[in-house]
C-alpha cells in the first residue's frame, strides 16, 4: 500500500487542525482577558 501526499495532507489536517483551533482560541481568550484587566474603568460603547 502506497501512501500518497494527499493522504498525508488529510492526516495532517485531521490531526493538527483541532490543536491549531484550540491554540488560537486560547491566545484570543488571553488577549481579551489582558485587555479587560488593563482598562477596567473604561465604559464599553454598544
Amino acid at each position: 500500500m502506497s501512501i500518497t501526499k494527499r493522504q498525508i495532507g488529510l492526516a495532517a489536517v485531521v490531526l493538527l487542525a483541532p490543536g491549531g483551533f484550540l491554540l488560537g482560541a486560547t491566545l484570543v481568550a488571553n488577549h481579551w482577558r489582558k485587555r479587560q484587566a488593563a482598562a477596567p474603568d473604561t465604559p464599553q460603547n454598544s
